[in-house]
């Protein structure tokens, strides 16, 4: 039991360390809710999740060092997207949604920015998977299920929480809405255009 413990604490610290980290799933959840005017961040995290899930069960399968050797290929093909992402966001996205809004797409839409941002399937090929060997060495594949739910937990704890704030104290942002989707697509942008310089320039 206390293995367990100390296994979901681990993933939730390591959870938080990586989602307080300003990049492109924080920017999409800001700019869904500020369209929105509701609280996605719980949504968005859920499409977060699936594809982490995704992600760890082909790391499972030990297509973790493919992921490292394709690296470059992965910044570049992830940072193209995000560019595209965050030009989409400039000519769309300054038309405030109902609260009414199916949740669908920020769901789809936690999911796509985590898909294409380049940084997670070699994160989780490196230090995720030494975060997942901690699980198993402790407590097998319950281990990994746990350092998992934590790391989840973390992600679901601070997403919803910057939702919820940015929710509740929309009556100042929404009518400052062009200026903040603004900010938010020309960080996509620019993270984008970071990540392939750097796939390219050594």
């Amino acid at each position: 039991m206390f293995d367990l413990l100390f296994l979901i604490m681990i993933g939730f610290i390591v959870g938080l360390g990586g989602a307080v980290i300003p990049g492109p799933l924080l920017a999409f959840v800001i700019f869904d809710t500020v369209r929105k005017c509701r609280v996605v961040g719980h949504y968005v995290v859920l499409g977060h999740i699936m594809w982490e899930g995704f992600i760890i069960f082909l790391i499972l399968l030990g297509l973790g060092n493919l992921m490292i050797e394709f690296k470059d290929i992965i910044y570049v093909v992830g940072g193209s997207v995000l560019v595209f992402m965050g030009v989409s966001m400039l000519r769309g996205g300054f038309e405030v949604r109902t609260k009414n809004s199916r949740i669908n797409s920020s769901l789809l839409g936690g999911l796509f920015y985590t898909a294409f941002n380049p940084t997670q399937p070699p994160w989780w090929a490196s230090a995720g998977l030494a975060l997942l060997l901690q699980g198993y060495e402790l407590a097998g594949y319950l281990g990994i299920a746990t350092v998992t739910l934590g790391h989840w937990l973390a992600d679901m704890a601070y997403y919803s929480l910057v939702s919820y704030i940015i929710s509740k104290y929309g009556k100042v942002i929404i009518p400052k809405q062009k200026i903040v989707i603004t900010i938010l697509a020309i960080f996509i942008i620019t993270l984008g255009i970071y990540f392939i310089v750097s796939s390219v320039v050594k």
